[in-house]
């Protein structure tokens, strides 16, 4: 079956996009290079297309009643157009998936499900989701372009006649200057740097797009790919969903357990209440190597012969020379400055556990 065109795979043709194959959709992971799209976000401003994401919305009475059951964080207690990173769970306590929730109406949420799970998201909030709780997918209905990087206020101040001000992980609805229309536009990302992800029907996204990169010429402004976005969060730490966790790990052994509110029920509470009480087996980490090599998913991490556990995502980082990784390790190893081993191959590489925010 071929992958699923986003209302802007003509666009990246046009650009020069590297087009594959991703989750059954037709994106681009790369446009140059990946340290040349990388290095753009980190100091400049670069857009990507995540409309591969999915789309809900969820508004009723019982809404804010049914998103708190479902998810882990609180949700009572969201201001209104504020961002909150969440995960939600199964029976057994495991991470079904995570996503940002955005509240923009007194009982009315809008949410964004990790692309590879939209179908089982969907599905795990209506086995959950209380009477009188409405609730629509919109994933097919809606584009989803992120403008990236440290000079992106300055791009959006002139895409829109917002004053962009809104604090980090809020949202509001902005004017667009060449379109005369109005969307909601979350200051979100999944980079590690400030930006914006706007949410913009099917139809609008082409032209969306182009004012975008005419507005932000001046800034070098440039399209970024799947590989740097890959990157990019990977250097931060960020989850991966399917990668990082997949129904094999609780959100206590994750680095957002912040994510946790424990003042009320959701679906899996009493598994981690028991894990809190008894112990938590591993964490996840941050590791830079101390020689060269690259860690790869898959790959063993080693402490004095032992295995303790096992690479979830790695790469080089781009511009920084660094081979990085993410994983779990034994709760003592999760300390900056911990030392084990990455088997690569044949060979033991020395590894460090860092902050990566540093």
């Amino acid at each position: 079956m071929a992958p699923k065109r986003t209302p802007l795979a003509g666009v990246h043709e046009e650009m020069g996009g590297n087009m594959v194959d991703f989750s059954g959709f037709y994106l681009p992971t790369h446009y140059t290079t990946i340290t040349d799209e990388h290095e753009t976000v980190r100091n400049g401003v670069g857009v990507f297309d995540v409309s591969h994401m999915g789309n809900f919305r969820l508004w009723g009475d019982t809404a804010t009643g049914t998103a708190s059951k479902i998810l882990t964080q609180d949700i009572v207690g969201m201001k209104m157009k504020q961002l909150k990173y969440t995960h939600f769970l199964d029976q057994k306590g495991m991470i079904v998936d995570d996503m940002i929730i955005a509240r923009i109406g007194e009982n009315h949420y809008f949410a964004v499900p990790n692309a590879a799970k939209i179908k089982l998201d969907w599905d795990h909030f209506n086995k959950y989701r209380l009477s009188g709780t409405a609730m629509e997918n919109l994933s097919e209905d809606y584009a989803i372009i992120a403008v990236q990087g440290p000079k992106a206020v300055d791009v959006m101040r002139k895409v829109t006649t917002h004053p962009c001000e809104m604090k980090f992980f809020n949202c509001d609805f902005m004017h667009f200057r060449d379109l005369d229309k109005t969307y909601l536009v979350w200051r979100s990302g999944y980079t590690g740097e400030d930006g914006f992800e706007l949410m913009i029907p099917n139809d609008d996204a082409v032209p969306v797009w182009r004012s975008i990169f005419k507005h932000g010429a001046p800034e070098g402004i440039k399209p970024i790919g799947l590989g740097a976005r890959d990157t990019l969060r990977l250097e931060k730490s960020l989850l991966l969903s399917g990668q990082d966790f997949d129904f094999n790990h609780t959100s206590l052994e994750t680095n957002v357990a912040w994510a946790v509110k424990w003042d009320h029920d959701f679906i899996g509470k009493n598994v981690l209440m028991k894990q809190k009480e008894e112990g938590i087996p591993q964490k996840f980490v941050a590791f830079h190597l101390k020689d060269r090599g690259i860690p790869r998913t898959g790959m063993e991490l080693y402490k004095d012969g032992k295995k303790i556990g096992d690479v979830t995502s790695g790469t080089m980082i781009p511009g920084k020379k660094i081979g990085m990784g993410l994983g779990y390790v034994k709760p003592e190893l999760q300390e900056y400055g911990s030392e084990f081993d990455v088997r690569i191959k044949s060979r033991d590489v020395p590894a460090v556990v860092v902050n990566p925010r540093a």
